[in-house]
């Protein structure tokens, strides 16, 4: 995995940013909920437009709905196969005192410390696990200690912790 690191910033507002390069097979694997959705989605509609087309006993209507599921598709495929084929891919990191968020806008997802019940260090990345999330936080190597100390300070204390070194 190629280091595109950059160096972790302390920002105006306490929190601390980073931008890391991440696992393409992990990344492949967070991925493909959005690729099921999507999927399951063609499949809603395809079925709503048969049940209407034989409701109405009209034909043209299951034609007009499966070509727009087809243009769905189409680009379904088109964005999904560029993110399947990224070969480096990176993640955004955000460090405040409370949460750490991966990813930004929209897509961003929150973990807040005081929810987790396990976390796992492997060198590479920590892993927070929650009840039922899961987030990997991937470092720039020079910045594993500071990062991993700032979040297993505020783990609550019955968190378990695993070390697994990999680097």
């Amino acid at each position: 995995m190629p280091e595109y690191s950059e160096k972790i910033k302390l920002e105006p507002n306490g929190s601390y940013t980073w931008m890391c390069a991440i696992d393409p097979a992990f990344y492949r694997g967070s991925i493909k909920p959005g690729l099921y959705a999507c999927l399951g989605i063609t499949v809603f509609i395809l079925v709503f437009g048969g049940i209407l087309s034989y409701k109405y006993n009209d034909r043209e209507i299951f034609l007009i709905v499966a070509g727009c599921a087809g243009v769905f598709l189409l680009i379904t495929a088109f964005f999904f196969g560029l993110a399947f084929k990224a070969e480096h891919p990176r993640e955004t990191y955000v460090m405040s005192d409370i949460y750490i968020r991966s990813g930004y806008g929209r897509s961003a997802v929150f973990f807040h410390y005081d929810k987790a019940r396990m976390v796992v260090i492997t060198g590479k990345y920590i892993e927070l696990q929650g009840k039922t999330t899961k987030m990997r936080v991937y470092t720039p190597e020079e910045d594993f200690p500071f990062i991993s100390n700032y979040i297993l300070n505020r783990l609550p204390g019955d968190c378990e912790r695993r070390y697994e070194w990999s680097r």
